[in-house]
């Protein structure tokens, strides 16, 4: 990846594009077997939502003072894909209440980062990135051990480690990070924000983990 515009965006070339498409196949996979394995009633599926979100949709990140990118009176742009993933599930529940289910996609994500200039070439935190978020829906009282499993797997496939989140993001009860050296490449939380049971979210920075095999493929 190399700077466009500015430090803070980036431009991708043919291999780069082929290792996140790559991922983009491989990732979902190692996801459903570790998740199907902990409980075979698990059941994944890809949606794809708008980038422009609608302002009433994402009041808890404004409380929470959350970097967003205003678009203007149709909203703002997406700081993650979860919005857009709640407004399909809670159209499927409506219908159909059968839990556990995956909705998954992948997409860009936008977030006004302070100072992205500087924090760009240390942890390559961009202003429009590509997210894969999985949300498992799940009934309340679930104690199925999902994020480990899932970043277990992602682990012996690409490598790092897990560790404890050590501030929690507004949505989150739990949140645990994935780590390739010192660089966070996930994160994964038990949210607390669907009003119908649990959330288990593994959200990955494709942008990150392109950039690590890049390097290590140097």
């Amino acid at each position: 990846m190399k700077n466009c515009f500015s430090n803070a965006t980036v431009s991708w070339n043919q291999l780069e594009i082929s290792r996140r498409e790559s991922l983009i196949r491989e990732i979902p996979l190692i996801i459903q077997d570790t998740w199907v394995r902990l409980n075979p009633a698990v059941y994944l599926e890809r949606v794809e939502t708008p980038v422009l979100t609608p302002a009433a949709k994402l009041e808890a990140h404004l409380e929470a003072n959350f970097e967003l990118i205003n678009a203007g009176s149709r909203g703002y742009l997406r700081p993650e894909t979860t919005a857009g993933t709640f407004e399909v599930m809670d159209s499927i529940f409506k219908s159909k209440k059968q839990l556990p289910h995956c909705l998954w996609q992948v997409g860009l994500s936008f977030r006004d980062e302070k100072n992205p200039d500087t924090m760009r070439a240390t942890k390559l935190r961009l202003v429009q990135f590509y997210q894969m978020e999985f949300q498992l829906f799940a009934g309340y009282g679930s104690k199925a051990p999902y994020l480990e499993a899932a970043l277990d797997g992602l682990i012996a496939c690409y490598g790092g480690y897990r560790k404890d989140a050590e501030e929690l993001p507004h949505y989150s009860e739990k949140t645990i990070d994935w780590y390739i050296g010192d660089l966070e490449v996930a994160g994964c939380s038990i949210r607390k924000d669907w009003g119908h049971g649990m959330v288990f979210e593994v959200a990955i920075g494709l942008d990150r983990l392109v950039a690590l095999q890049s390097q290590h493929s140097q």
